[in-house]
């Protein structure tokens, strides 16, 4: 599938879905959680890219497979978040400008999936290898780093007061450190 139809493909994939969820908070009045939106649209683009573009396998399975964990990862760790933390369950209503925004957001954060998943090339190169090693280990430290602020937060008398365990222990921004990291790789 040619470069400009695949990402025509993903943009009014992703329109679609924004466009419900808008059209599901005007209906309900409940907020949607753009914490937990964003990364499962970027993470589902990945894999629809992956998916439908002609380049070679193992570059658009690796792409797919990170992509989509990353978003999915992402999005259940932003609803636990809310579960384990009920202060911060205020819902607040959307403006409507937010959700095209997020859509083109979501849109442009996807175009390396999109790029990859077109490379014909049957060989990974030693950058992507080393991209590969580089998402592994941010993917693994950002899971660690939010597993152990999940469980810090779920104790009552923790309750607004800074994590400071694991890997918190050595930033306050533990888990941004290994977001930039597979964000470098990517």
């Amino acid at each position: 599938m040619p470069l400009v139809t695949l990402f025509a493909l993903g943009l009014g994939i992703s329109a679609a879905a924004v466009a419900t969820l808008w059209f599901w908070q005007q209906r309900t009045g409940a907020g949607v959680p753009i914490a937990t939106l964003w990364p499962a649209l970027v993470g589902g683009l990945g894999v629809l890219y992956a998916s439908q573009g002609d380049g070679a396998w193992m570059r658009r399975s690796a792409i797919g497979w990170m992509m989509g964990s990353w978003g999915a990862r992402l999005a259940i760790q932003g609803l636990y978040t809310r579960a384990a933390n009920p202060a911060s369950n205020v819902d607040t209503m959307r403006p409507a400008w937010v959700f095209p925004v997020l859509t083109v957001a979501a849109a442009i954060a996807s175009i390396p999936a999109l790029l990859v998943s077109l490379n014909q090339d049957p060989e990974l190169s030693p950058v992507e290898l080393t991209a590969c090693a580089m998402w592994v280990v941010g993917f693994t430290g950002e899971t660690t780093a939010d597993r152990q602020r999940l469980r810090f937060i779920a104790k009552p008398d923790h309750d607004g007061l800074p994590c400071r365990a694991g890997l918190w222990r050595y930033s306050p921004v533990a888990d941004r450190v290994f977001e930039g990291i597979i964000w470098v790789a990517t």
